[in-house]
């Protein structure tokens, strides 16, 4: 039977194996995780009768992939949407809360009224808006997001709004952030319309989603947390041998298969490798790269971050918490950059009826792991107390450190990752993926592993390693 090494026991190492066992049954594969659990940057604490997430809380149903993958593997019935009482988000903004403007997109307004009238923006603010109508076509060429926004919209728009907004889907830098690889839309908004405003509104609406009918809402989770779609997938697998605890030391070309994999004091040869590691990783472990290929990986940046869980009696929360949450901008001076109320938010079943939030911490460069748990603690407490006005400590808090947790899509991005994959293509059946490629969203991870596994079944065909299985 070929056998097949697959580096890395994220979600997207595990939906690499769940595909490669559906198309290819003549397929074994070894699962390599150097972690005593698998899942990546999925973690779910429900220690405390309540449900915590450590890392994502939720997909878009807008992105089929992984709800297929969900429904595949029996959590159809298990899936939830956000409480369809509470709608939108709060910016915190000198020391106050103000609504987010309803049809912010992307961080472009798409509803002239709401954002004309909201009290977050100056007459100056609203005037920079005009801009947008009159500014020329930019260049085609790729650019920071925010200097595309603030060409066209000023900067009390991008920094009060469409920075606080976007930056929290990469914990990024909106001025370096690349435009092709994160809204190229907006560049074609720009391009038929120049007003980007305008553009945004023309641009044709999506066919409606099957699964947001089915599920009433657009985010998605599971009944009990995320943990669950990572158990869930790796109770499904049949023919994958999991290595758990024992990082990969090198990968290199084998003797009488394809390559060779070493971990510990085991080595195997495999037909084929699929790396699934970060970027950092992916590069220690190939060094028969070129040297550029190498640098293209070592060198995409990765912001820290940290995620505080706690858990409040209801009758502590001084404010109303009639929305998801909110979000506060860089100019605000603090450290913490989104809280999501959770009991607002979602409404999980056969939980404690305690108020949960999750707190926020970490932007590209600011190395908030750099504080030890104790610091951290009290920066959440500090900052929790100036928003929410809360003075009593939460009957239970957890801390989640998420070491370089996120790659940057900086400007030029797609051109290096164009690069790496001309350099990874040169090996046959070696391939290399992961969130600092085609998204970082866990859908983006499924849908990339999916792709990959028929590539994978389809390239060991054609060499007639496999019988022909693929459909």
């Amino acid at each position: 039977m070929m056998k097949v090494a697959i580096v890395g026991g994220g979600i997207t190492g595990l939906a690499s194996a769940y595909y490669l066992e559906q198309f290819c049954p003549g397929l074994e594969m070894d699962l390599y995780e150097a972690h005593t659990q698998l899942g990546g940057h999925v973690r779910t604490d429900t220690r405390y009768g309540v449900v915590i997430e450590g890392g994502p809380d939720s997909f878009l149903a807008t992105k089929t992939d992984l709800v297929e993958l969900c429904e595949r593997i029996g959590l159809g019935s298990r899936l939830i949407g956000t409480n369809p009482r509470v709608k939108g988000a709060y910016i915190f903004w000198n020391d106050r809360f103000y609504t987010i403007p309803e049809g912010i997109q992307s961080g472009v307004p798409t509803k002239a009224q709401s954002v004309l009238t909201s009290p977050l923006l100056s007459l100056s603010g609203k005037v920079a808006l005009l801009k947008d109508f009159i500014v020329r076509r930019g260049p085609h060429s790729d650019q920071s997001l925010g200097r595309f926004l603030r060409r066209h919209f000023g900067n009390q728009l991008v920094d009060r709004l469409a920075a606080p907004m976007l930056s929290g889907i990469f914990a990024g830098d909106i001025d370096q952030m690349s435009l092709h690889a994160t809204f190229p839309h907006l560049l074609a908004a720009e391009k038929r319309s120049r007003s980007v405003y305008l553009g945004s509104r023309r641009r044709e609406s999506p066919s409606p989603n099957t699964f947001v009918k089915r599920y009433h809402s657009v985010f998605l989770t599971v009944d009990r947390g995320l943990d669950h779609i990572v158990m869930g997938i790796s109770q499904a697998l049949r023919r994958t041998h999991t290595i758990l605890g024992i990082p990969v030391a090198h990968i290199e070309p084998g003797n009488k298969r394809a390559w060779s994999v070493a971990a510990g004091e085991l080595s195997a040869e495999y037909d084929a490798v699929i790396v699934s590691t970060p970027a950092f990783v992916s590069a220690r472990l190939m060094p028969f790269l070129p040297q550029e290929a190498t640098s293209i990986l070592q060198n995409i940046p990765y912001a820290d971050l940290a995620v505080m869980g706690a858990v409040y009696d209801p009758e502590d929360i001084p404010i109303k918490t009639d929305k998801t949450g909110f979000l506060i901008p860089r100019q605000q001076g603090m450290k913490m950059t989104a809280v999501t109320w959770v009991s607002s938010k979602w409404h999980y079943p056969y939980v404690r009826p305690d108020f949960v939030l999750r707190a926020f911490f970490g932007r590209m460069g600011e190395n908030i792991l750099d504080h030890d748990d104790e610091t951290r603690e009290g920066l959440f407490r500090d900052e929790i107390r100036r928003t929410m006005h809360i003075t009593r400590d939460p009957g239970y808090l957890r801390i989640f450190r998420i070491p370089r947790g996120m790659p940057q899509y900086v400007v030029g991005h797609l051109e290096r990752m164009a690069t790496l994959r001309r350099y990874v293509a040169s090996y046959p059946h070696l391939y290399v993926i992961g969130a600092f490629d085609s998204g970082v969203g866990m859908p983006d991870r499924v849908k990339q592993a999916k792709e990959t596994a028929e590539k994978l079944g389809h390239a060991l065909e054609s060499s007639e390693i496999l019988p022909k299985t693929l459909s």
